[in-house]
């Protein structure tokens, strides 16, 4: 029974020991390239591989770190995986390539930095530390004194003034943009302008834009930053913005190279108007531009004008809306007036003279005779044997030789019937309207 315990005894801590064989072990390496001394403005890479025994079930948080001269970045197309033996070992995991670009010559030193790894069979994060490491950097001769030493194989740069026609008051703006283009380099390499303090002006600068040039076949281009600065006039006068001298390595040549944007001089006059408030640049989004809002008292007279008008048009606006519809109701009543009067009567007279139809012709005939003041109500055909116009006497000839072909007693009757119509629209209806009282 005892042998059976010491047994089992020495079997669980075989297993022990063997799951804690099994357990996922991690390693961070981390070197230079290359190893030696390197030109000041040339990439230094330093490599990282994170590895594991198991697998990774997310990617190690990579992070950025800061060295004094120098810029540090990390590229995204530069990832490679791993999978090698290491003492009987197989580890796999991932590499990254950190680009150091020193600015200047001297000792550098490369900070230890923590990673966080994901390794899987743990449920819990593992965070290592990448060792120290250091390089030197050196200038080649002749770069010596140079306030920021920048490598190049070509650099160009140019400057925009606006607004252009230098046309400036107290309270305006003038920016100041310079743009920087350098063949072969990346866009964050490229140092920054240095914008000055101008008496008289309050500067206001802008965030940089930069941009690299890429070419499908070639890769990078070049790279191109764009530095801008927005000055505001505080008091009338004569002003300079100072020349800007940009000094490169030219690696083509390899010597020392200046380039000389040249200084821009204006005058601001006072304003005409005097400013009622202000707006200052600093509450402006990106605090880019200075705006100074006038009003005169040619814009106060205007103001004032404008808002006389729309209190008149509301004081006004019951008044001339019952004007309106008395003008509306005068304006249809002419219109029926004269649809109904002697013009509308004599040029249905005349079409159904042309169209030849007597039957057409006797009543057009009779509603223009009513509608003339010339003859009695009722009108009557005697009369236009009166009238000096011979085309009317031919009319009304016309009509007698229809009424004397026809039936005599058809032809009172209808005689009758006109004249006991024309009688009624005189009189009006023959019953007194009901519910008067």
């Amino acid at each position: 029974m005892m042998r059976r315990i010491v047994a089992m005894l020495c079997m669980w801590l075989a297993c022990s020991f063997a799951w804690a064989d099994d357990a996922p072990r991690t390693m961070l390496r981390a070197h230079l390239e290359p190893s030696g001394p390197v030109v000041a403005g040339s990439a230094v890479k330093l490599v990282v591989d994170a590895l594991t025994t198991t697998w990774f079930t997310a990617a190690p948080d990579w992070p950025l770190f800061e060295m004094r001269d120098a810029f540090v970045t990390l590229p995204d197309d530069n990832a490679l995986n791993l999978n090698e033996t290491i003492d009987g070992v197989r580890w796999f995991g991932v590499s990254r390539v950190y680009r150091i670009v020193p600015r200047a010559s001297g000792a550098f030193d490369v900070p230890s930095f923590s990673i966080t790894l994901h390794p899987g069979g743990m449920d819990t994060l593992v965070a290592l530390q990448t060792p120290p490491l250091g390089f030197t950097a050196t200038l080649p001769p002749g770069a010596e004194g140079m306030a920021s030493f920048f490598p190049a194989p070509k650099v160009t740069a140019t400057q925009r003034i606006e607004p252009g026609d230098g046309a400036l008051e107290v309270g305006g703006t003038v920016t100041r943009i310079v743009t920087q283009r350098a063949d072969a380099t990346e866009s964050m390499l490229i140092a920054p302008v240095p914008f000055g303090e101008i008496e008289g002006l309050r500067r206001y600068p802008k965030p940089p834009a930069t941009r690299n040039i890429s070419d499908d076949r070639t890769g990078l281009v070049a790279g191109e930053r764009t530095d801008t600065v927005t000055y505001v006039v505080n008091r009338r006068g004569r002003y300079e913005l100072p020349p800007i001298d940009i000094e490169w390595w030219n690696t083509a040549a390899h010597r020392r190279e200046t380039i000389h944007l040249p200084a821009v001089h204006f005058t601001a006059r006072a304003a005409h108007e005097k400013p009622l408030w202000e707006i200052p640049a600093d509450a402006l989004a990106g605090a880019a531009r200075h705006t100074v809002i006038f009003l005169n008292a040619r814009d106060i007279v205007y103001a004032c004008i404008v808002l006389a008008c729309v209190a008149a048009g509301v004081w006004f606006y019951p008044r001339m809306r019952t004007w309106l519809e008395r003008l509306s109701r005068w304006w249809i009543a002419a219109r029926r007036k004269r649809a109904e009067g002697e013009f509308a009567a004599w040029r249905a007279l005349k079409q159904a003279v042309d169209s030849g139809a007597m039957k057409r012709v006797i009543p057009a005939l009779y509603r223009w005779m009513d509608a003339n003041p010339r003859f009695a109500h009722p009108a009557r055909l005697d009369e236009l044997d009166r009238d000096a116009e011979p085309a009317l006497k031919e009319v009304a000839k016309a009509v007698e030789s229809y009424y004397e072909g026809t039936d005599s007693a058809l032809s009172v009757t209808l005689h009758r019937r006109a004249r006991w119509m024309r009688a009624r629209r005189t009189r009006g209806p023959a019953l007194p309207p009901l519910n008067e009282g």
